[in-house]
């Protein structure tokens, strides 16, 4: 309790000597009754405490208390007035100094290291307008670059589906030429089979086709087989013995061969 007290007693102390008013009051209180400080502090040996007291008591009888006080007040606050006065003067004169002075000797002595504060002003304006500027810039292709990248995105998803699309087109182009083809080669060789029909050579081509087949040859007394070579069904490959030549059957041959055996 008594440590909470002297801790409580010296922060007061503290806070009330950090007043500007106290402290002068202290100062101006302490100057004015010097000799009653000097006499409480004097250890002298021919003066004891009886004697102390009877000064204090005689100092008091002379200096009324009331009076010393409200005296000790207007001194401070005089002295106060003129502390303060004195640091508005000097902040006065360090201001005319540091601002209208030494920018004076700055622009007599060198020019060029000083900036008027209107020109000044007037760069920093701009600067600031071009900042403001750059970042509008900044932003408006940062957005611009958002959009060509979404472009480019849908640029090539147009692309992939149009490929997709001509891709198809193009199978089903081939699909329906390549059925149109066979159409018309499943006609030639109903044309073929036809021709055969007519001329009753049918069974003629079948016999040649199974002979070359066997591999055997055929005679040149076999006079049908000018008829399969003129219409592409045979052809010479080379002479054999016994007045007779070895034939093959062609790719149409085949075809019509094939289709011939079902009918």
């Amino acid at each position: 309790m008594i440590k909470d007290f002297l801790i409580s007693f010296t922060d007061n102390f503290k806070e009330k000597t950090k007043n500007p008013f106290l402290g002068t009051y202290l100062l101006v209180w302490i100057i004015r009754n010097w000799d009653l400080i000097y006499t409480l502090f004097n250890f002298d040996e021919d003066c004891n405490l009886e004697d102390k007291k009877a000064f204090i008591t005689n100092y008091y009888d002379k200096n009324d208390f009331i009076n010393n006080l409200f005296t000790n007040t207007l001194w401070t606050f005089g002295l106060l007035i003129l502390t303060y006065a004195l640091l508005n003067l000097s902040r006065v004169i360090v201001n005319l100094s540091e601002k209208q002075l030494t920018p004076w000797v700055y622009q007599v002595t060198d020019s060029k290291s000083i900036v008027l504060k209107t020109e000044y002003d007037r760069i920093r304006t701009e600067n600031d307008d071009l900042q403001f500027r750059l970042d509008k810039e900044r932003e408006s292709k940062s957005r611009l670059e958002t959009r060509i990248k979404n472009l480019e995105a849908e640029i090539i998803e147009v692309t992939r589906i149009k490929t997709e699309d001509e891709g198809e087109k193009s199978i089903e182009v081939i699909s329906t030429d390549n059925v149109e083809k066979s159409e018309i080669i499943l006609d030639d060789f109903d044309k073929l089979i036809n021709k055969l029909k007519d001329k009753k050579l049918l069974k003629d081509f079948i016999y040649v086709c199974t002979q070359i087949n066997k591999g055997n040859s055929i005679p040149n007394s076999f006079g049908q087989i000018d008829s399969f070579i003129e219409l592409g069904l045979v052809k010479f490959e080379r002479n054999a013995i016994n007045s007779s030549k070895n034939y093959k059957i062609t790719t149409e041959g085949e075809a019509v061969l094939k289709k011939a055996r079902f009918e």
